[in-house]
């Protein structure tokens, strides 16, 4: 094979495995995990965390000593001293022209505690980043959690749509047999295909909120090309304090807000140290090493060494004006920390008290969906013996819509509860939602092609009898058990099928 097929070849499997890969959906603990490594906003924090840390090295480099090289040549209009006297009774030579060159040290021997409290207060300031940068991508990864469970969410509520829109175009058939035989009234054919419009323009928003959810997510992660293909969420069981008392416990020693606030604390305490430190002398020892010269190219030397002293004695109250105003700013912080504290045990029982109500929504929006599905089977069988109207049938295939929608609302309500519980105590993080690896191994994570019949498939049973089926038919394959718990299971039709959001 010549060396340009040979490349050609490499090209054409290098694109399409890349093609593959890109196509592999994205689970929700990998999007959190790309949130965190790829997002501006995260990467912005880093950046200050690491101007924080060169701040840090300044602060300490505060206590050795400075060392500076300085050179000059200057003319001057009348002839100036080279050099001072170097020797009793000799008379220093003269120039207009002298150049010098010399290296002088500065040394602080005391700053009335200013170096150290400086020291401190940027470590403080680091610590307090390090701490914005947890507090950023706490809010990060609740907002990818959110976002992604909304993609998915309205991505099942299309595909419920897309079976609502089967039945009723399926109804819309039927009627239009019943009307040229004169057994059913246009009346009914109207009502009906306006539920379908309904249901049509249902599907039009729905389809463009995923789309919207997508592309916020996309942004969320960092990204600007297409909208990532998401994974279902899986059988995760994220580690949740059991009790209000344990989570405020765990929220005091790791939210990145609180450790901030005590940290601001501490910087505070240093900022009022400096500003007293202010107010004392300052002694530095000085030492300079110069060599000067004149047009006629000699060199003469001279050093000097000696200790300098600085007593601030009056400048307007300035100084103490800065100190009193340290102090205010750390009463400021000190009241801070409190209402911080304040706010975190409403946070946490708001957290629990949410958590707790999805997953009782999720219990109720279950039986109810069970519950109008039995009606739904019902109306169904009577519409078809004559004994209601279809007014009867829309309205009890609207409630069996509106109890599906709510039973996937409540579904993934329980993640973004689980997720703003684990962000209220400080612990939310990438691995949070990765499935454990004995779910893994036994199967117990739910690809994309998983999808669940429960009342949907039989739902579209009843509607494709039509008037080939009699009563007992009809019964015989409409009259099935109503579990409280929908199971993943298969369907021949693929557009009965809605995947499970959020299993207990």
């Amino acid at each position: 094979m010549k060396p340009l097929s040979r490349l050609l070849l490499f090209v054409l499997l290098f694109s399409t495995v890349k093609a593959v890969v890109a196509a592999d959906p994205l689970p929700l603990w990998e999007a959190m995990e790309r949130a965190v490594q790829s997002n501006p906003a995260i990467k912005s924090q880093r950046v200050e965390v690491s101007r924080q840390t060169l701040e840090q090295d300044i602060a300490r480099s505060q206590h050795l000593p400075k060392v500076d090289l300085s050179a000059a040549y200057t003319r001057y209009a009348y002839p100036t001293f080279v050099t001072p006297i170097r020797e009793v009774g000799v008379f220093p030579p003269m120039d207009t022209a002298i150049a010098n060159i010399g290296l002088a040290l500065n040394l602080p021997l005391y700053s009335g505690g200013k170096l150290v409290a400086g020291e401190a207060l940027a470590a403080h300031n680091r610590e307090a980043s390090v701490q914005a940068l947890r507090a950023g991508g706490q809010d990060l990864l609740f907002n990818v959690a959110a976002t992604y469970t909304k993609a998915l969410h309205f991505r099942q509520l299309v595909k419920v749509l897309d079976v609502r829109i089967q039945a009723l175009q399926q109804e819309e058939r039927d009627i239009g047999l019943r009307i040229q035989q004169g057994r059913a009234a246009r009346l009914e054919l109207i009502r009906l295909q306006t539920q379908l419009s309904q249901a049509r323009y249902d599907k039009v928003s729905v389809t463009q909120a995923e789309k919207d959810a997508l592309s916020l997510l996309a942004a969320l992660l960092g990204e600007s090309g297409s909208a990532p293909i998401l994974s279902n969420l899986g059988a995760t069981a994220p580690v949740l304090p059991v009790s209000a008392e344990e989570a405020i416990g765990r929220a005091l020693q790791q939210r990145p807000d609180i450790l901030r606030l005590d940290v601001l604390g501490k910087a505070a305490q240093q900022k009022t140290a400096i500003a007293r430190g202010d107010r004392l002398p300052q002694i530095n020892l000085v030492a300079k090493v110069q060599e000067s010269g004149s047009g006629n190219w000699n060199g003469y030397n001279d050093w000097q060494i000696g200790v300098q002293l600085s007593l601030p004695l009056f400048d307007g109250d300035i100084r103490k004006h800065r100190v009193d105003q340290a102090g205010l700013e750390q009463q400021q912080n000190a009241l801070q920390q409190e209402d911080a504290r304040n706010r975190l045990v409403s946070e946490v029982e708001q957290a629990f008290g949410a958590l707790s109500e999805s997953r009782a929504r999720l219990e109720a929006a279950t039986q109810g969906e069970g519950e109008a599905n039995e009606a739904l089977r019902i109306e169904a069988l009577r519409y078809r013996s004559g004994e209601n109207t279809i007014t009867d049938l829309l309205g009890a295939e609207s409630a069996h819509w509106s109890a599906t929608a709510s039973r996937l609302q409540a579904g993934y309500d329980i993640t973004v509860s689980q997720a703003r519980l684990l962000r209220v105590i400080g612990e939310l993080g990438p691995d949070s939602f990765r499935p454990a690896v004995a779910d893994k191994k036994s199967g117990a994570e739910h690809s994309s092609s998983d999808i669940e019949m429960h009342t949907l498939a039989k739902y579209l049973s009843w509607h494709r009898c039509g008037m080939t089926c009699d009563g007992e038919s009809i019964a015989q394959k409409a009259n099935v058990g109503i579990s409280p718990h929908p199971q993943f299971t298969t369907t021949d039709h693929p557009a009965s099928s809605v995947q499970q959001g959020t299993r207990l």
